[in-house]
């Protein structure tokens, strides 16, 4: 495995970088590991490098990152919304990606408590554009994810709980305690099915702003991190963007009681009335130009599912659940009860 002060010298070896750019210190490499070590490797003004190392039981998801984004760079609608892949090597289970430089992710984006409607319009549409993409060109990829694993939370895997904390096994006996929550998540187990390529993880890191060729704007959307991506329910690609919306308002509150979520909801730092306009924006390009536009309670429904999944996450590595960790699964569990209420009460959405 390389480390991450062998980034530099890896790259200048495969002719990625000059060597005066890191003479010049005009270059930077950031751990951003997560399922696996990723290093990121960046310059003032020229393209952003991802390094990708995967264990051996990961490296199927590098495999299928890799051919799922070659797969896009021949699709006309996406070669720019993607990274390209510059450099793999299956046997060390390394991938390298290159994507434009001064990209900058939606988290930091909305740093400033703005939420503007043009970048959530793109991505309604690059959205809309992959789902119109043929599965086909993953066809010999192994595809054994589970991308929405909380629709089996009622009667988890036993695998799956033993790789639990204390507070994520908390939060699942909570929903396991709603009888409502669990009917309708095992109702969606039997209805979901694999409509077309989806990208299966859009979080707000994943989702990064790029300025359009002689712009300064960052207007554009850059999808990145594929690894889980591909045959899944499209539905879930979009309620998952909700969701981050939501799920970004509920981290807002200063959440003093977990009984009480919403008593101080009007001293959220992202409230959900400066989100409603991107969110609309978002639902509207992506209506306009999908290739089935789905249902809006099939999103909402999904949308919970994300939260769901969110929640678990976070809970992940705490001995007890956390106040905002209680009232995403309370939402979630609220979502899947009454979707059309949610819709028009959180996102402000009517079918």
């Amino acid at each position: 495995m390389l480390e991450q002060s062998e980034i530099a010298h890896y790259l200048l070896s495969l002719g990625l970088v000059k060597p005066r750019v890191v003479i010049d210190e005009d270059f930077a490499v950031t751990d951003a590991s997560r399922r696996n070590c990723v290093f990121i490797a960046s310059t003032r003004g020229g393209p952003t490098f991802v390094v990708k190392q995967a264990l051996p039981r990961n490296a199927p998801a590098l495999e299928r990152e890799a051919a799922v984004l070659r797969a896009l760079a021949d699709s006309t609608p996406l070669a720019e919304r993607v990274p390209t892949v510059v450099h793999q090597e299956r046997d060390a289970g390394l991938l390298i990606l290159q994507s434009a430089a001064g990209a900058r992710d939606w988290v930091e984006h909305h740093g400033a408590r703005r939420f503007p409607r043009v970048p959530a319009r793109s991505l309604g549409r690059t959205l809309a554009a992959l789902h119109r993409m043929p599965a086909d060109g993953i066809a010999d990829v192994p595809d054994d994810v589970d991308r929405m694993w909380a629709l089996s939370l009622p009667e988890p895997p036993h695998d799956r709980l033993l790789g639990l904390s204390a507070g994520a096994l908390d939060l699942v006996a909570r929903l396991q305690a709603s009888q409502a929550a669990c009917d309708r998540l095992r109702a969606l187990r039997a209805t979901v099915s694999d409509e077309g390529l989806v990208h299966a993880d859009l979080r707000w890191e994943n989702c990064l702003t790029v300025a359009a060729p002689g712009s300064r704007r960052r207007t554009r959307v850059l999808l990145v991190d594929w690894e889980l991506a591909g045959r899944g329910t499209w539905a879930f690609d979009v309620g998952s963007v909700l969701a981050e919306y939501v799920r970004a308002w509920v981290w807002s509150i200063p959440i003093v009681d977990p009984s009480e979520p919403g008593r101080l909801a009007s001293h959220a730092t992202f409230p959900l009335s400066r989100m409603r306009p991107a969110m609309h924006a978002f639902w509207s390009a992506y209506r306009q130009a999908s290739p089935r536009p789905a249902m809006l309670r099939r999103v909402i429904e999904l949308a919970a599912v994300r939260l769901i999944q969110t929640a678990v996450e976070r809970a992940q590595g705490l001995a007890t659940v956390s106040a905002h960790v209680v009232t995403l699964l309370q939402l979630a569990d609220n979502m899947l009860r009454q979707p059309e209420h949610a819709a028009f009460e959180l996102v402000g959405l009517r079918e």
